[in-house]
């Protein structure tokens, strides 16, 4: 029996000896805090400690369960995904299309270094898997330990207190003049037992799987398919009527496997069938290829494991995507695994297999169709029950029809066992990985038209930029691609063996119209207004508890990204409680949002301050970071839409400090400024002696000119991104090109001192007359013309007819790698270049030029162009140009060059 169920059965006995009223069960346990956060997850966990870190000085959380790290550690997402972004600069696997947008920051960076540290000392390596998704990698029971590791001071210093296997099913709502306030919940064990426990508080946060807290409030909230109508967002449905009530981003519940001493296959599972996993493996789907869907299916799948021998390297394989250690170079020679597979594993939340829908209508009738964000805590557990034998089911797969089909099974998974550190009878985690939660009807709905990129269609035309929108009251960076896993479920039609078909038969998922992953955000910023409630007083929002789209949602639900919610609602609830402020006030007042951010940004011993501009190349590590950030999060450095690196030790010009100057003096309110920073400074040292400097002056205050609207732009401020800057309506659409995008050269670069190259077609090169351009069509050097390529490629150039100027309408490729030289005396040059297509899309271009990089894996749609200046130096008497890369892929479309003397 467990000590909860103890506990309760004593405090039941204690009441029915010590009361006369015999039988009446005891009155709840009642506790008074500051802050009461539902749910221990990776965002319960850092609201407690920035809260605590703040000075909260009574923090209590509850938690549905006993481990604490949600995706982390209960949830076993042990392959960490961050946020990314289609820029080369920044750190992750080269094979990755994204990269990681911005440098680890904030607790995220914190845990992580824990995290890669233990790893070296058990493994040998910080990110021991190796894994083809990744990189970083760690054992779920591991990482818990380190979780509590880094919670443990602040219970011990009595300021947090961390109550488990709890749940709230009510709340105390006060009214406060219009809005209601919610000040308790009543919590009740997960066993089933009567209610036990009250807590009381100032300010609760909501970090728990399905919004429990804000459910149990009343407060407003969404949750399923958003009808394009309610956010005007371009990719989502127009109508609902493919997408019921309870399609989601699906669930999926991971399970660890690690190297066995010998063959551990698992028994069969209930309701098993091979046909549920045509997508799973190559094997799989070569096997079971023509079976006939009811729905339209694409079959994608990956091989199964590597050959003996070939283990080791990052590569795709079921065995090796998500791999958390490789045992081939582990100390502890064992090979461990993540299985969390998008083709076969995800369990759609729609259109629900018989067995599953008949037991939900037995709990109430239309169960079966209810998102499962509105089922009650045992309708749920139905679902997650066949999610859990869903993924059996495809481990068994795996250890017998495709081990049995297998030309090598040296490292097949029957040579694997589930682990057991999870305690669990069917040794999977606890909990699901959960994409999608509801979503709280906040002071703003972050909404996809606000971040998405505007450079093309999907994210293979996308290039770095900030966002359209960026939010005033921003508090943390995020970059991601609008991901959606298939929600989906298709049926199989026809068993073709007399067995039942359709929603009582095998099943796979399937991608629907506008749920998938082309679509990229820009570098942007969180609002603080989504983690607020728009009608309800004392609640926050976390996890994925939060005012966005589902479109907006499946972007904004990583690791790091997590982590950084709950420092946020641990921030905003620490300045409200300090202050006595409503927690709405605080995105609408600029005093008390920069006391958020400073919070959240700051130089303190021990503390990794968080990220809160999306520049590229900005490492905490760098004296200047907290000065950089928080005069760019409140408008005092100039921003150009593409300048995505600041250049923290580039030497900082008398213009852009005098830009800095005037800005500082439009945000920042004061008789008399400081004296300048002097002498040659750097970027970053001009930031961190101005923001000394000035850090403790005032902010001109946003002001108001209507109730509700306070820019007066004709947007209500529920609708407006920018609520003190009037703006038109935020629409997303292709942008036209800019005058670098236009292939056209800008005014001033053909002087009469540029030398010119025009890429041009054989048909147009005789014809070529025209000072400054000389035409090249590919062919190799040639010391009398003093240009050519390393060899002939002049069968690599193209005509659109489609522009009247011959010099962007045509141009010379290369498949791979080549080089193209240009005989020139030594010396500096500004040198101007221009890649594109007139008629064509081309993505991943490269072209860098005396070693310097001009477009690294950009790409451009048909009728746009990339023109990129930049200041080269030439020791040997030729400019030396290389396009492309060693291996086939993509076309560089080189239309001209144009370089000038410096």
């Amino acid at each position: 029996m467990s000590s909860t169920r103890l506990l309760i059965i004593a405090i039941y006995v204690l009441a029915i000896c010590g009361n006369p009223s015999k039988g009446r069960a005891a009155e709840p346990e009642a506790i008074q805090a500051d802050l009461l956060i539902v749910g221990a997850t990776e965002s319960g966990w850092a609201a407690a400690i920035q809260a605590a870190r703040m000075g909260v000085e009574s923090v209590v959380i509850v938690h549905d369960g006993r481990w604490i790290g949600g995706q982390f550690t209960e949830q076993a997402l042990v392959c960490v995904d961050e946020n990314k972004g289609v820029g080369t600069v920044g750190w992750g696997v080269d094979w990755h299309p994204m990269k990681r947008s911005f440098h680890r920051s904030g607790l995220f960076r914190e845990l992580m270094d824990r995290i890669e540290a233990f790893n070296t000392r058990k493994y040998g390596s910080p990110m021991p898997g190796r894994p083809f998704h990744g990189p970083s990698t760690f054992r779920p029971a591991e990482a818990e330990a380190i979780f509590r590791e880094m919670l443990q001071p602040w219970i011990d210093s009595g300021r947090v207190r961390l109550i488990v296997d709890r749940y709230p099913v009510s709340a105390v709502v006060t009214k406060n003049g219009n809005r209601p306030r919610l000040t308790g919940l009543t919590f009740a064990p997960v066993d089933g037992a009567a209610p036990d426990l009250q807590v009381s508080a100032k300010v609760t946060v909501d970090a728990s799987d399905w919004g429990e807290a804000i459910q149990a409030a009343g407060a407003e909230f969404e949750c399923g398919p958003d009808p394009r109508d309610r956010h005007h967002e371009p990719s989502a449905p127009p109508d609902l009527s493919d997408n019921p009530p309870n399609e989601m981003n699906p669930i999926t519940w991971p399970m660890i496997v690690e190297q066995a001493d010998s063959d551990e296959t698992i028994e069969r599972p209930a309701r098993f069938d091979d046909r549920l996993f045509v997508r799973s493996t190559g094997i799989s789907r070569q096997a079971m290829n023509d079976l006939p869907w009811d729905r339209p299916v694409r079959l994608g799948s990956i091989p199964h494991w590597p050959d003996k021998g070939r283990e080791s390297p990052r590569q795709l394989t079921l065995l090796t995507v998500r791999r958390i250690v490789d045992g081939t170079h582990s100390k502890d020679g064992k090979t461990s695994v993540l299985l969390n597979y998008t083709n076969g594993q995800d369990y759609p939340l729609e259109r629900l297999p018989d067995h599953v829908a008949a037991a939900l209508e037995a709990t109430e009738p239309g169960a079966s169709e209810k998102n499962i964000v509105l089922l009650n805590r045992n309708q749920r557990q139905i679902i997650f029950d066949d999610a859990r034998r869903h993924s059996l089911c495809l481990l068994y797969h795996l250890q017998n029809f495709v081990h049995d089909r297998a030309s090598d099974t040296a490292n097949s998974f029957r040579h694997y066992r589930l682990s057991d550190e999870f305690g669990t009878p069917d040794r999977l985690p606890p909990k699901p990985y959960i994409r999608e939660s509801l979503r709280l009807k906040a002071m703003y709905m972050m909404k996809e038209q606000d971040g998405r990129n505007a450079d093309g269609i999907t994210k293979d035309m996308a290039r770095e930029r900030f966002a359209q929108v960026m939010y005033p009251d921003g508090i943390f960076c995020w970059q991601f691609h609008y991901d959606f896993h298939n929600t989906g479920r298709a049926y199989l039609k026809d068993s073709g063996d007399g067995r039942p078909f359709g929603p009582a038969g095998p099943w796979i998922d399937f991608e629907k119209p506008g749920r998938h992953t082309r679509y990229v955000s820009d570098r942007s910023v969180f609002p603080l207004r989504s983690l607020i409630p728009q009608t309800m007083d004392g609640l926050l929002g976390a996890e994925k508890n939060l005012g966005y789209s589902s479109i907006v949602c499946a972007a904004i639900r990583l690791h790091d990204q997590g982590i950084a919610v709950g420092q946020a609602a641990g921030a905003a609830a620490a300045v409200a409680i300090s202050s006595q402020a409503e927690l709405r006030l605080i995105p609408m007042r600029r005093s008390l949002l920069e006391q958020v951010r400073d919070g959240l940004c700051r130089n303190v011993d021990g503390e990794v301050p968080l990220l809160l501009w999306p520049y590229r190349d900005l490492n905490p590590d760098h004296p200047a970071f907290v000065a950089i950030c928080r005069l760019a999060a409140c408008g005092a450095i100039p921003i150009a839409v593409r300048e995505v690196d600041f250049q923290p030790d580039a030497v900082a010009v008398d213009t852009w400090k005098a830009q800095v100057i005037s800005l500082t003096k439009e945000q920042f309110q004061a008789d008399e400024f400081p004296e300048l920073p002097t002498g040659q400074l750097t970027r970053g040292e001009f930031c961190r002696q101005w923001w000394n400097s000035i850090r403790h002056l005032p902010l001109r205050e946003w002001s108001r000119q209507r109730p509700l609207d306070a820019d007066a732009d004709g947007i209500p401020d529920p609708d407006d991104p920018t609520p003190f800057a009037a703006h038109p309506v935020v629409e997303w659409s292709i942008e036209p090109p800019g005058p670098n995008e236009d292939g056209l050269p800008n005014p001033g670069v053909l002087n009469a001192a540029a030398q010119a190259i025009d890429f041009t077609t054989v048909d147009r090169e005789s014809r070529h007359t025209a000072n400054p351009w000389k035409p090249d069509v590919g062919r190799p050097f040639d010391e009398q013309r003093g240009y050519g390529w390393q060899k002939d490629i002049s069968t690599n150039n193209r005509r659109r007819n489609l522009l009247k100027e011959p010099f962007r309408d045509t141009f010379v490729f290369t498949r791979t790698h080549d080089q193209w030289d240009y005989r020139i005396e030594n010396g500096t040059y500004r040198v101007t270049a221009c890649v594109g297509d007139a008629g064509h899309d081309q993505p991943g271009q490269y072209l860098q030029i005396e070693g310097v990089g001009f477009v690294n894996g950009e790409g451009t749609l048909a009728g746009r162009f990339l023109e990129m200046t930049r200041t080269v130096s030439v020791s040997d008497g030729l400019l030396t140009v290389r396009t492309g890369q060693p291996e086939p892929g993509h076309n560089t479309c080189l239309n001209w060059l144009v370089v000038n003397p410096e």
